[in-house]
């Protein structure tokens, strides 16, 4: 889908990819018009006056009117201009539009080691420091990640005895090390590929440790970006 498609005057939501404090803000502006094949012009007096910092990623969520499905996809604030009375941001397409996955938080497909270890629930109910164990019980590969959850892959059957609960360590990127506490909540015979036997979602656990969280989704958009 090319955005020369979308309508004037199409209702665009704006989220900065920087979340350095929480969620909530979300810039609502219109589809102005195309500047070139890929850039193109919104308008809105919020984007135009938070956005001070040219060059700044954002996550953009079009509905179009021809099937009312929510797409996105990665845009850079490149100039801002008045026309008028009009605020106008010029915003250039740097990854492709799609379509927005029914997840709350859409997962990222990215390949990484990882390694696994069973978790008992007193640890966390206790508040204790969570340390990896010196030898993993599980090697896996990561599959796809969210802010939310995971999904591994592995060629083991993991222990569905006792509780649910796991201890994930994996690495994005060069130096974004991580150690989250995760809860299990599917198992598969890994219909993503046939390298593996089976596959795992599993949910994060921030309540320990809740920066984490914000830590990921940084970690998690540096490495989508350096894939670009």
């Amino acid at each position: 889908m090319q955005l020369r498609f979308i309508e004037r005057e199409t209702p665009i939501q704006l989220r900065p990819e920087v979340y350095s404090t929480d969620y909530s803000e979300l810039f609502e502006v219109s589809f102005y018009e195309l500047a070139t094949f890929t850039s193109f012009w919104v308008m809105g007096e919020d984007l135009y006056n938070n956005f001070a910092n040219l060059g700044e990623k954002a996550r953009m969520f079009i509905n179009f009117s021809i099937d009312h499905r929510p797409y996105k996809f990665l845009g850079e604030l490149k100039e801002t201009r008045m026309e008028g009375n009009n605020h106008l941001t010029l915003v250039e397409q740097i990854a492709p539009i799609e379509p927005v996955s029914n997840r709350l938080h859409a997962r990222e497909e990215i390949r990484l080691a990882a390694k696994v270890y069973k978790l008992a629930q007193e640890i966390l109910r206790g508040g204790l420091p969570l340390k990896a164990p010196p030898k993993a019980e599980y090697l896996c590969e990561v599959f796809d990640i969210s802010i939310s959850g995971v999904c591994l892959v592995a060629n083991e059957l993991f222990d569905s005895t006792g509780e649910s609960l796991y201890l994930l360590e994996f690495t994005l990127g060069e130096q974004d090390y991580f150690l989250l506490p995760a809860k299990l909540v599917r198992r598969g015979k890994c219909p993503q590929t046939t390298l593996f036997n089976y596959d795992y979602g599993f949910d994060f656990i921030f309540a320990h440790k809740p920066e984490e969280k914000y830590r990921l989704s940084d970690a998690i958009f540096r490495s989508k970006l350096n894939r670009l």
